[in-house]
Formats: structure tokens, sequence, C-alpha cells
């Protein structure tokens, strides 16, 4: 086999505040001073759970950058603040153009790992961020946004997230159609319950949750029960795992305490299910705790020797680390309407 390969498919870095814990902090994009902004939000030798000057040279890297709009945004001032994050990800991009780049095609993320850079996804975390304008997911396309995860804990204009039971509304309704006819792929991690089987129903193109693990293992609102995740696989869809480490295991929020094999158990339950080809990586970096034997994406080389120890094999390593969100981003953009 040859050197490890990582498609990490979230992470919260870019609206992360420098120095705080980042599983109790927003970095307050909207009241920083315009001239601190780009260097606070440096992507090396940050202290964040992504530093690209810790990553080792020989690795194929890809991440999925999400810009997060917290709950208590909405309408114009959700709009604002995800300008204000896109703005603070461009200038990463050029800052850091001789170690990484934003890609939009599964064709340009090989191509930018085979220069022997790093590759960039841009997401969206709440679908707030539209304001409840539909018009407003072409500007997210415009800027390259992927993927959007449709709420976050509580309802917005979209639908309603793990805290509550409402589903999808029909400007929800209206946004899935609009996005599948874009391209951009429908996330439903922090989605509910009833909104899920909604999602379900409607869906045209397979679709994905970027970052939940199995309730069957920890029973927690945000993790995905077995139909879930059957529904998912069937279709073709792909579920990353998040490393937060109390949907790993039943501990308080910022405890470390989660071993290795509790966060296998989320992945070897899902490959049980058949998940070979579904399965990925959904860290939440920069977003959660993450477990003590971990620290980072840096870190994501000890994972990857855990699973190997697991007796997964290469091949299935690689595909749980890599292929599996490659080859699902290439199978979403060649599905029919």
């Amino acid at each position: 086999m040859g050197h490890p390969r990582f498609f990490d498919l979230h992470c919260d870095t870019i609206t992360r505040e420098p120095g705080v814990d980042p599983a109790n902090s927003v970095y307050c994009l909207e009241t920083a001073p315009q001239e601190s902004r780009a260097e606070e939000m440096s992507l090396v030798d940050n202290g964040f759970h992504i530093d690209l000057h810790k990553l080792p040279e020989e690795w194929d890297w890809c991440q999925t950058f999400a810009l997060f709009i917290p709950d208590e945004y909405r309408g114009q001032r959700a709009i604002d603040y995800f300008g204000c994050c896109a703005a603070v990800f461009r200038s990463r991009m050029e800052a850091h153009g001789d170690l990484i780049r934003q890609v939009r095609t599964p064709e340009e993320l090989e191509g930018v790992l085979a220069e022997g850079k790093r590759a960039a996804i841009l997401s969206v975390e709440g679908g707030a961020a539209l304001g409840g304008r539909i018009e407003m997911l072409d500007r997210l396309w415009e800027e390259g946004v992927q993927m959007m995860t449709l709420t976050w804990n509580a309802p917005n204009e979209l639908g309603s997230g793990s805290d509550s039971q409402m589903g999808l509304t029909s400007f929800g309704r209206e946004a899935v159609a609009r996005m599948e006819e874009l391209g951009m792929m429908v996330d439903v991690s922090h989605l509910n319950d009833p909104g899920f089987w909604e999602m379900a129903k409607m869906a045209r193109r397979p679709f994905l949750a970027t970052h939940s693990d199995s309730r069957a293992v920890r029973n927690h609102s945000r993790n995905l029960t077995d139909e879930q995740f059957k529904v998912i696989r069937d279709m073709g869809g792909i579920v990353g795992i998040n490393f937060c480490t109390m949907f790993l295991a039943d501990v308080e929020m910022g405890r470390r305490d989660v071993t290795p094999e509790q966060l296998m158990a989320h992945i070897l339950h899902f490959l049980d299910l058949g998940g070979e080809d579904c399965v990925a990586l959904g860290s939440d970096f920069d977003g959660a705790t993450l477990p003590a034997f971990m620290d980072g994406a840096h870190s994501l080389g000890e994972l990857r020797d855990v699973m190997l120890a697991a007796g997964l094999g290469e091949a299935l390593t690689d595909k749980i680390c890599f292929q599996n969100a490659l080859d699902f981003w290439k199978r979403y953009k060649k599905t029919a309407l």
C-alpha cells in the first residue's frame, strides 16, 4: 500500500476562535476587527486541530471546511455572517496557496494532490446561511460551496435540528431540490428524525451525513439509527465518523477519556451493517472535544494504525480514510436527476 491518504468531511476551523477550547466557542467574525481576521485565522502554527505545518509531507490530505452559522443568526444577519466567513476562507486559501488549494470537483481534488498540495472543499453548516432566500444557493455555489448541512441543532428556515421534532419546511424542500439541481451535496447531520425521513423520501440524488455516529452504539439524538444508516447505504450515500467524545461514548461535554476501542465500535457497527463502501471520516476538528489519543488532523495516522490493528486491513482502511469519500463525490456528480 502507498502513502497514507485522508479525506475528512467536516471541520469548523474557519469559525474557530483562536486560543479557546473549540468545544465551547465560535469565532465572532462579525465583531473581530477586519485587519485582524486574516492574521488570526492562519492555517499554520495556530494551536488548532488543523495546522498545515504539522501534517506529514507524504500524506495525501483533503479537508472539508465548514462555515458554521450559529443558531442565533437568522435572516440578513446570517447572510452577512456567511459572507464574512467566506471572505476569511478565501483569504486563507490565498495566504497558504503554496500548501493548499480549494477544489470544486473530484478531478480538481486529484490534480491538486498529484501536485503535492493539500485540497480544501468549502461547505456550510446550517441552512440559515440562506436567510430564507432561495437565490442565496446560487451565491453559495458561486463561492464554491459543495455541500450544506441543512440545520444545526435548532429550527431554521429549512427545517429542524436534533433539538426539536419538526420536519422540513416547504422552503426546506425547495432548497433541497435546488441543491440537487446545482450539484450541491445535501448533508443530514444535525437533522432530526422527522426531517431525515422526509429527506429520504424526496431525495433524487444520494445524500450524506458528514459527521454522525451510530445511535445503536451511543444513544444520542445526533447519531444515526441503524435504519437511517441503511437508507444512506442503499442509496449510495456516505457517513463520516464524528470524533466528538460525547457522540462516541456516554461522557460529559469536554471529557477526553474516550478510548480507540470506543471510536472503533462505531466504525465496526456500521461495517456490520454492510457499510464497507459508505463509512468515511467526519472528524469535527476545531468544533468538538477529541479523544485523548487524538490531538488534531496530524493524529489521523494514529487512527489509521488503530484501524489496521483492529484487523480491517489496508484496503478497507484506505477506503474509510479516503477512497469512499472521493467515490461518493464522483457518484453524486454522475447521478442523473
